[in-house]
């Protein structure tokens, strides 16, 4: 029998702090990305309610939660599901969509970092492109882009704001040294009320 590999923590785990702000790796999940059938899509929209009790978001930008499980929207007829370490999602995603939709397991291969506190917006908007402006991005928002030179998908967890940014293992090095420098380089006065 082959051994099972576990993936070592890619970064600390101890959050890192500055002011008010603070940097953490999440807890790691379960991580499947959904790829639609096209002539499947009717279907796995209706196996994603009756299984999961969840929607599959239809539109660009938009997250789905429900109980445990984020679904995310990853691009036309792609979404990217988590649950918490242990909870069989993927064997849950194959029961419901087995027939309608190519699953792949990504948990190994994708990481969080979430950046949270006063200003957060602010810090997030020196690396990323989009408006953070709560008319443009709220709550469950999502968006495909880039945070300085990495690709990734950000989430903005609540109200606070706070804000996921789901990125390839092999890169977090990068983007946790990224956020940290736009961190220490502090609000500017321009921001500050």
């Amino acid at each position: 029998m082959p051994d099972i590999l576990s993936p070592c923590s890619p970064i600390s785990t101890e959050p890192c702090r500055v002011g008010g702000l603070t940097l953490a790796l999440a807890p790691p999940d379960e991580t499947v990305s959904i790829g639609g059938f096209r002539n499947s899509l009717p279907a796995l929209h209706e196996a994603a309610l009756q299984a999961l009790g969840a929607s599959l978001p239809q539109t660009p930008g938009t997250a789905t939660r429900a109980q445990d499980l984020s679904i995310l929207w990853a691009g036309p007829n792609q979404w990217l599901a988590s649950a918490p370490s242990g909870s069989g999602l993927m064997e849950k995603l194959q029961a419901a969509f087995g027939a309608h939709a190519a699953l792949t397991d990504q948990t190994d291969s994708r990481v969080t970092l979430t950046l949270s506190g006063p200003y957060a917006h602010v810090i997030a908007a020196k690396l990323v492109p989009i408006d953070l402006h709560p008319r443009c991005f709220g709550l469950s928002s999502v968006a495909l882009t880039l945070a300085g030179h990495i690709p990734v998908i950000v989430v903005q967890r609540d109200l606070e704001p706070s804000y996921n940014f789901i990125v390839f293992r092999s890169l977090v090095r990068s983007l946790h040294h990224d956020i940290l420098a736009a961190m220490q380089g502090g609000i500017p006065k321009s921001e500050q009320n």
